[in-house]
C-alpha cells in the first residue's frame, strides 16, 4: 500500500530488489533506531531487514520499539524524535505535530489506514494522540507533498503509523513481545503487550496497552498539569501470502483524566473507535495491471472537556461533548506501461462534527443549559481521484508525475439551533454578525498535482528537484465553531468560524540532495511554498470582509509564504562510534500583514553520539533551539497566537541498551540530564500558573523499558 518503505519483517529476495530500486541509498546511522541492510542474492530466499532507512532527503521512518530516547506519551510526542518535525504541547498528552511549519489538517495522519479526527476544536486529541505508539510496528514522515495517494490536503507532510502483518519463523506458530517501563519525572508507569499467532493460511494479531502518568515537574522544579491515563488495544485477523494480503481490524484508545496546564479545561474523557479492512492483491498476468489494493476504514471520536471535574472552580461550569466520525476508503491499481509505472485510484472520506457547550453558572450538577452551539452537526464529504506514476528519461533520470481531482461537498445542519443561555444566539447569527453570511451548503473542485525529475548523479548520490500545487479544504473547525462568550469590546473571547472560506492553495517547489559514503552520509532538501488563501485564525478588528472589531478569534483568508532547509548526516568515527546529527530552519510570513505567520518553529535540531557493540549500546544525545524572534505575539495587530519570543534552550539526554539474553533487553537513560527549564516555542500559553509564560517541557526524568519477546 505504501510503495517508497522498506519494512522491519523478513521479506523474499525478489521483493526486496524491487523496493531498493524504488529507494535512495542514503541510510543515517541514528540513535532513534539502527539499521541492517543486506544485499540480496540467489543463495537466500528470506532477508530480515529492521531500522531507520530514508527514502530520500524529505523522508523519514522508525521503529518505535527499537528507540532508546525517553518513552513517548502518544503519537506526537513520538514524532518530535524525528527529523524536521515539531510539537505544540498544552499538558502531558495531545503532542500536536508540525512539519515544515504546517499543522492539523494541513498534515495527512493516517493511523493503520484509518484517518481520525480530533474530536476536541481546541485539539487536545490530535489524530496522533490515538495512536498506539507502544505496539506500532512502523512510522512513516513524508515533510512536503511528497505523492497525491494519501488523500486529500497534507499540504505539509503525511504520517502513517503503521502494524505489519506479523511473520513467523518456520515451526512457529505462536510470538508474543511485551514491555513495561517507568519514568521518574510524573511516576509515569506503562504496561504493553503484543501476540500473534498462525492459522492455517491467516493470522490472528492481539495488541494492548497502558500508561499512567501524574503531572510532571519542569526544571524550576515547579508542578505542571500533565497527568492522565491511556490505555486501549487492538485484534486484527488476516490471510497473507506471497501475492495476497488480507485483514480486518478493530481499534479502541481510552485516555481518561487529561490535564492541560495550557487550556481553561481538561479532559475527563476521550475515547476512539475504529474499524479497518485492507485488501491487496498481486497478479502475475501479462496484462498492464499489476496489483490492486483496497482499504476500507469507519472512525468514531468522542471527547469531553469541562473546567470543574478535576480542578477546582466556584462558579460559571461549563462541559463540552463533542464527537467527530470518519469513514470511508480507497481503491488502486498498480499498472504498468513500457517502463512507465503508476497507480491510478479513487478515494473516499467523509467525515460528521458536531458538539454542545452546556453550563450552569452555579451549580455544576444542573448543567441543563446550552451555552454554546459549539460545533453545529456539520458534514464534510470529499472523494478524490488521481493518477500517479514513475518512468525513466535515462539511465540517470526519472520522472515521477502526479495529478489529483477532489470534490467537496460541506454542509451545516444545526446551523439555526438556539442556545438556552447567555444572548440566546444561533451559530448563524454568529456567522451572520461577523461575515455577513450564514451557513449553506457548499460545493468545491479542487485539482492538485506534482512533477518531480530525480538524477542519479553517482552510485553513491542522488538529488532531486518538484513542484506541486496542493489544495486544502478548511477544516470542519475552521469552517464552523460557534463558540459563542457575549459582546464585551475589544475582549470578546469568541471563537467564530467562517464557512465562506476558501481553499488553501500551495505553489511549492522543493528540491533535495543525498549522499552515502563508506562511513557517512548527507541529506540536504529545502522548499519554498507560495501560498493563495492560507486560512489564517486572527482577531476580529474590522478587516475587510469581517464586520466587526470586537477582538474575537474569526478566520480569513490570507497570502502567505512558507521556506526552509534541513539536513542530516552521519559519520562514522570508529568501528562502534558513529556521530548522528540533523536540523531544520522554517520561515513563514503572512504577505497581507507583513508580519511572521505564528506558530513556525525556530531553528533547531539534534546531535547524538552512540557507542554499539552487539549485545549494548550507550549513547548521548543533545537537542536544541535557537531564540525565535520572528513571531505574532500581539493581538492587536495579528493573531497573537505566539506567546512570546521563546528563549533558546540546549538539553543532553543519555541513554543505553543491555541484551539480557536472546528476546529480553533493557533500555535506560536520563532524559534533560541537567534539569533545565525550557519551552517549546510552539507550546501554549501556561493558563494554570500566572508565574510561568508558557507550558515549560519536564525537567530530568529517569527511565528504564524492559523489553520481552518470545
Amino acid at each position: 500500500m505504501y510503495p517508497e518503505k522498506l519494512i522491519p519483517q523478513q521479506i523474499s529476495a525478489r521483493k526486496l530488489t524491487s523496493a531498493l530500486v524504488t529507494t535512495l541509498a542514503f541510510l543515517p546511522s541514528v540513535a532513534l533506531a539502527q539499521t541492517t541492510v543486506v544485499t540480496p542474492n540467489t543463495d537466500m530466499e528470506e532477508i530480515l531487514v529492521e531500522g531507520q532507512v530514508s527514502v530520500n532527503p524529505a523522508l523519514s521512518s522508525a521503529i518505535p520499539k527499537n528507540s532508546s530516547t525517553l518513552p513517548a506519551a502518544d503519537g506526537g510526542d513520538f514524532l518530535r524524535n524525528l527529523p524536521g518535525v515539531d510539537g505544540s504541547r498544552m499538558g502531558g498528552h495531545g503532542i500536536d505535530p508540525i512539519i515544515r511549519g504546517q499543522a492539523r489538517t494541513q498534515l495527512n495522519i493516517i493511523n493503520n489506514g484509518v484517518f481520525t479526527y480530533n474530536g476536541c476544536p481546541n485539539r487536545m486529541d490530535p489524530p496522533s494522540s490515538y495512536s498506539d505508539i507502544q505496539t506500532t510496528d512502523l512510522v512513516i514522515v513524508q515533510r512536503g507533498y511528497q505523492s497525491v495517494q494519501y488523500g486529500p490536503g497534507g499540504t505539509g507532510g503525511t504520517v502513517i503509523f503503521e502494524h505489519q502483518a506479523p511473520t513467523f519463523e518456520e515451526g512457529r506458530t505462536v510470538k508474543a513481545a511485551a514491555s513495561a517501563g517507568y519514568e521518574s519525572n510524573g511516576d509515569i508507569f506503562s504496561l504493553s503487550g503484543d501476540g500473534s499467532a498462525k492459522v492455517g493460511a491467516g493470522y490472528v494479531r492481539a495488541t494492548g496497552h497502558f500508561k499512567d502518568a501524574n503531572n510532571y515537574e519542569d526544571g524550576n522544579g515547579k508542578e505542571v498539569r500533565s497527568a492522565f491515563k491511556q490505555y486501549g488495544g487492538g485484534l486484527e485477523a488476516g490471510l497473507k501470502d506471497d501475492d495476497t494480503e488480507a485483514s480486518l481490524g478493530v481499534s479502541y484508545e481510552k485516555i481518561e483524566d487529561a490535564l492541560f496546564a495550557g487550556a481553561g479545561m481538561d479532559s475527563p474523557s476521550s475515547e476512539n473507535i475504529s474499524l479497518r479492512g485492507n485488501f491487496d492483491q498481486e497478479l502475475d498476468g501479462t496484462g498492464p495491471v499489476k496489483a490492486i489494493h483496497f482499504n476500507a476504514f469507519w472512525s468514531d471520536v468522542d471527547h469531553v472537556m469541562d473546567n470543574f471535574s478535576l480542578r477546582e472552580r466556584m462558579m460559571m461550569f461549563r462541559e463540552a461533548d463533542t464527537s467527530t466520525t470518519s469513514y470511508g476508503g480507497k481503491l488502486m491499481a498498480d499498472l504498468e506501461a513500457g517502463d512507465t509505472k503508476f497507480n491510478v485510484g479513487v478515494d473516499l472520506q467523509n467525515r460528521n462534527m458536531d458538539g454542545l457547550r452546556i453550563g450552569n453558572d452555579m451549580n455544576p450538577e444542573m448543567l441543563n443549559f446550552v451555552q454554546s452551539v459549539l460545533i453545529p452537526d456539520v458534514d464534510l464529504n470529499q472523494i478524490g481521484l488521481f493518477i500517479e506514476g514513475t518512468t525513466p528519461l535515462s539511465e540517470k533520470a526519472t520522472l515521477k508525475a502526479g495529478l489529483r481531482y477532489d470534490h467537496v461537498s460541506a454542509s451545516h445542519n444545526a446551523a439555526d439551533e438556539v442556545t438556552t443561555m447567555g444572548m440566546l444566539r444561533s451559530p448563524n447569527a454568529l456567522y451572520q454578525k461577523y461575515y455577513g453570511v450564514t451557513a449553506e451548503d457548499k460545493d468545491e473542485d479542487n485539482i492538485s498535482g506534482l512533477l518531480r525529475l530525480e538524477y542519479s548523479l553517482s552510485a553513491s548520490s542522488t538529488a532531486y528537484i518538484g513542484m506541486s500545487r496542493s489544495v486544502r479544504t478548511a477544516d470542519i473547525t475552521e469552517r464552523s465553531i460557534a463558540s459563542d462568550m457575549g459582546n464585551v469590546p475589544m475582549m470578546n473571547m469568541s471563537w467564530v468560524g467562517n464557512p465562506n472560506l476558501a481553499p488553501e492553495k500551495h505553489y511549492q517547489i522543493d528540491a533535495g540532495y543525498g549522499l552515502r559514503q563508506n562511513g557517512w552520509s548527507m541529506l540536504l532538501s529545502a522548499y519554498y511554498d507560495e501560498v493563495e488563501d492560507y486560512i489564517f485564525r486572527d482577531h476580529a478588528r474590522g478587516q475587510d470582509g469581517i464586520l466587526v472589531s470586537d477582538g474575537a478569534l474569526i478566520y480569513r483568508n490570507i497570502d502567505a509564504r512558507l521556506w526552509g532547509i534541513e539536513a542530516e548526516g552521519s559519520l562514522k568515527l570508529m568501528d562502534k562510534l558513529a556521530l548522528a546529527a540533523d536540523a531544520a530552519y522554517t520561515n513563514g510570513q503572512n504577505e497581507d500583514l507583513d508580519i511572521p505567520l505564528p506558530q513556525i518553529p525556530p531553528f533547531s535540531g539534534k546531535v547524538s553520539l552512540t557507542w554499539e557493540e552487539q549485545d549494548w549500546e550507550l549513547g548521548g544525545r543533545l537537542r536544541w533551539a535557537v531564540t525565535q524572534t520572528r513571531v505574532d505575539d500581539n493581538a492587536m495587530t495579528g493573531s497573537g497566537r505566539d506567546v512570546q519570543e521563546t528563549p533558546g534552550w540546549a538539553v543532553f539526554d543519555l541513554y543505553g541498551r543491555y541484551d539480557l539474553s536472546k528476546g529480553i533487553t533493557v533500555r535506560a537513560g536520563v532524559s534533560n540530564l541537567f534539569d533545565k527549564a525550557y519551552a517549546n516555542h510552539l507550546n501554549r500559553a501556561n493558563s494554570n500558573d500566572g508565574t510561568e509564560i508558557q507550558v515549560n517541557e519536564p525537567g530530568r526524568s529517569f527511565y528504564v523499558r524492559l523489553q520481552a519477546a518470545f
